[in-house]
């Protein structure tokens, strides 16, 4: 068995500050609410420069991941769990810091636990019952990280190979070692490395508009927003159409005649914040603005930092515009969606494979394929139209030729 393994250095391990900090957590640290109460500020409202603005979410992010992980912790027997075949120590295993193992998974009959990049696991030698199985005395215990995956496994004992890291693992004398998935940190570790990172040459135009408290397009600008104020009595017919037939309330339209207006400030890029409790309906109201964005021909990038709201984006903008059509899914070439189909499960949400891009992409190579595509359907048409005596015929000799084989298939059984 071999693998080339990539070195890394310390800078290149993603999340490398984060990971650390989870990794020295014990069981009661995770528990304890109260542990960086101390540390999560408030958001101030401006900021004295770019780093004092990234720092000001780093607690903040911490206490998220406790909160997530502790919540996981919580509901411990109901986590995915997998016996665990074999662990050595990996090419980039270099302590005290790089501790990199190699893991390989038993096979199941039935569908298990299956590792991802980003997973956040705990090693034991007992399926716990509850959160105390992972705390008692001369219980085997170690959170690890899966770093990355590879399907070179020449036998069928073991699935996947997958890199992890995590705490020091003493070898013990087990009949058993088991892997318990606790929460995938994918999300929190991409945040994480951004308000971490040097954005000096990269672009920070938006963070930088939202700093900006001045500037010497202001006047301009202010006169732009002076507008969106009256901006709901000079709409157009469909603009005003869109918002009033949504059922929204008066915050709720405010917030999408104002983006609107600022989308059409031609003095500067402007930021537009949409803030509310939860249950305040702002999925819903993104979702008609997005809807409006598309009826005014205007081109729309949405991201958002979890797969989940994604989906909840995607699903709402979805419905509305499906309601709006006349013609079945014709309309929806406009609005596409794309990522990681697994993780999106598009598999589970057949409404969303009409606007997925891997979807539309396999749609059209079977158009455009020389056996079933347009091209051909076009050229037979053609061909039917300008002799259809000779297809005819040609018809009648293939099925000739069909029935003559299935003939001889019939005598042979």
């Amino acid at each position: 068995m071999s693998e080339k393994i990539v070195e890394k250095t310390e800078e290149e391990v993603a999340g490398r500050g984060l990971l650390d900090l989870v990794f020295s957590w014990s069981i009661r640290d995770v528990l304890d609410r109260d542990l960086y109460k101390n540390q999560v500020k408030e958001i101030p409202e401006t900021f004295m420069s770019m780093s004092h603005y990234m720092k000001s979410f780093i607690p903040a992010l911490i206490e998220e991941t406790r909160a997530d992980l502790c919540s996981n912790l919580m509901k411990i027997p109901q986590a995915s769990t997998r016996e665990i075949f074999s662990i050595e120590r990996s090419k980039e295993y270099k302590p005290p810091k790089d501790l990199f193992y190699k893991m390989w998974l038993k096979r199941m009959r039935n569908t298990g636990y299956e590792p991802e990049v980003g997973d956040l696991l705990a090693l034991t030698d007992v399926r716990p019952k509850d959160i105390a199985d992972l705390n008692r005395p001369g219980i085997y215990y170690v959170l690890a990280y899966v770093h990355r995956l590879s399907d070179n496994s020449p036998e069928n004992k073991f699935t996947k190979e997958a890199v992890i890291s995590g705490q020091e693992m003493q070898k013990k004398r087990r009949d058993s070692v088991f892997v318990v998935y606790l929460a995938n940190m994918t999300t929190n570790v991409r945040i994480w490395r951004s308000l971490n990172s040097d954005l000096q040459g990269g672009n920070t135009n938006v963070i930088q508009n939202i700093l900006e408290t001045s500037s010497p397009d202001s006047q301009d600008c202010t006169h732009c927003l002076s507008e969106v104020i009256n901006r709901r009595a000079k709409l157009s017919g469909m603009e005003e159409t869109i918002i009033s037939s949504s059922n929204l309330n008066d915050s709720q339209e405010d917030a999408i005649v104002s983006c609107i207006g600022l989308s059409e400030c031609q003095h500067k890029s402007t930021v537009k914040l949409i803030w509310g409790p939860p249950g305040t309906g702002k999925t819903r109201t993104v979702g008609k603005l997005l809807f409006s964005l598309l009826k005014l021909k205007c081109r729309t990038l949405t991201c958002a930092p979890t797969n989940i709201a994604v989906l909840q984006v995607t699903s709402g903008l979805l419905k509305i515009v499906t309601e709006s059509l006349e013609y079945d899914t014709y309309g929806l070439g406009d609005i596409v969606l794309f990522g990681n189909g697994e993780r999106l499960k598009i598999s589970e949400n057949d409404d969303l494979a009409d606007i997925f891009l891997d979807h539309r992409v396999e749609v059209l190579d079977y158009c455009f394929a020389p056996s079933t595509g347009w091209k051909y359907t076009v050229d037979s048409m053609i061909n039917l139209l300008e002799d259809p005596e000779d297809q005819y015929r040609r018809y009648l000799e293939n099925l000739g030729k069909e029935i003559e084989g299935g003939d001889k298939d019939d005598g042979n059984d």
